[in-house]
């Protein structure tokens, strides 16, 4: 995931206002999964039907604040809510927990992180995970989160850059990406009209 921006004491750095439901996602694709059939096949203009994931970097107590998230160009988000985990059928994959922002829910991944419940503060960054895909056994206790998009754009940066420029611009997602190197795609829920957040992913 890129670098250190989401950290709350940055947020004078980011210039990304509280989002609400009918905003571009900016979202990682990691290279790890830049093989994925259906990640691979992701162009300008697709609809696809998923639930964008935040990979948990941070947690913090809740500051009081209103539930909600903001996120930047690279999909590095600081987010507000409340952890809840999922009921995994009986002999089942492990639960997945689940951010709700008020508006939104996202799936947690908490790598290094240790697991919370309750209401939080998160920092992380988002992205697409095709373990979570429609039909499988954790993407359907993730359900409710997923939404049918369509791809404003997809663009390649520098990972740790703190002000990135507009990147380059793809019409397909690569085979390989340098380490140093981030993949975004830019989503926005079908039927919203297209006024992106960062037109650069356009």
């Amino acid at each position: 995931m890129a670098g250190e921006r989401w950290r709350p004491e940055r947020a004078a750095e980011r210039a990304a206002a509280r989002h609400t439901r009918d905003d571009e996602l900016a979202v990682q694709l990691p290279s790890t999964f830049l093989d994925d059939p259906e990640l691979q096949g992701l162009v300008p203009g697709a609809e696809i039907d998923v639930a964008p994931a935040l990979f948990v970097a941070e947690t913090s107590p809740p500051d009081g604040g209103p539930a909600g998230w903001r996120h930047d160009e690279l999909g590095l988000v600081h987010a507000r809510g409340t952890v809840l985990t999922a009921t995994p059928a009986s002999g089942g994959p492990p639960p997945v927990s689940v951010l709700d922002t008020g508006e939104r829910l996202f799936p947690l991944f908490w790598s290094t992180t240790q697991p919370v419940e309750g209401p939080v503060t998160v920092g992380g960054a988002l992205y697409l995970d095709p373990d979570l895909a429609a039909g499988s056994a954790l993407g359907e206790q993730v359900a409710l989160c997923r939404e049918r998009y369509r791809v404003t754009g997809l663009r390649v940066s520098p990972r740790l850059s703190w002000r990135p420029g507009p990147g380059l611009r793809l019409t397909e997602v690569p085979r390989d990406l340098d380490d140093d190197l981030v993949l975004v795609v830019g989503l926005l829920p079908v039927g919203v009209p297209d006024t992106p957040r960062f037109p650069t992913l356009g």
